[in-house]
C-alpha cells in the first residue's frame, strides 16, 4: 500500500471514532442533571401568572429552592422532586402590588451555593 493510502484510512478511522463520541458520549454522560422547561409568562387584567416545569434526572430524590424576587420582596420555596419527576411551579404577581416590575427567579439545588436556573423579568 503507499503511504497516501495508509494516511487516507488512519484518517478515517479517527474521523469515525470522533463522530462516535460526538453522537454517543453525551447520551452516556447526561444521564443526572436537572433541567427547567416550558417557561410561560401569561398576562390578564389584573396579574401576570409565571409557571414552569423543573424536572429531576438526578438519579436520586432532590430538595430545591426557588426564591422569587418581585420589586425587592423575597419569596421563597422548598420543594422534594422525586426522581424522573416533574413540578410544576406558578407564581401570580398582581399589577397593583408592582412599583418597579422587576421579578427574578433563581433555582438552587440542595447542598450547592450558585442557583442552576436564573431569569429576569421586566414588567410594565
Amino acid at each position: 500500500m503507499s503511504r497516501h493510502k495508509i494516511i487516507y484510512i488512519v484518517s478515517l478511522v479517527i474521523l469515525g471514532v470522533l463522530i462516535g463520541f460526538a453522537v454517543f458520549r453525551p447520551m452516556a454522560t447526561g444521564s443526572k442533571y436537572t433541567e427547567v422547561q416550558r417557561g410561560h409568562l401569561l398576562q390578564t387584567d389584573t396579574e401576570y401568572i409565571f409557571q414552569f416545569d423543573i424536572i429531576n434526572h438526578e438519579g436520586k430524590d432532590k430538595n430545591y429552592t426557588i426564591n422569587v424576587l418581585v420589586d425587592g420582596k423575597q419569596n421563597t420555596e422548598d420543594v422534594l422532586i422525586p426522581d424522573g419527576q416533574m413540578f410544576t411551579y406558578i407564581h401570580h404577581v398582581y399589577l397593583d402590588r408592582l412599583t418597579e416590575g422587576k421579578v427574578s427567579f433563581t433555582i438552587y439545588k440542595e447542598g450547592e451555593a450558585s442557583p442552576f436556573e436564573e431569569a429576569t423579568y421586566y414588567l410594565k
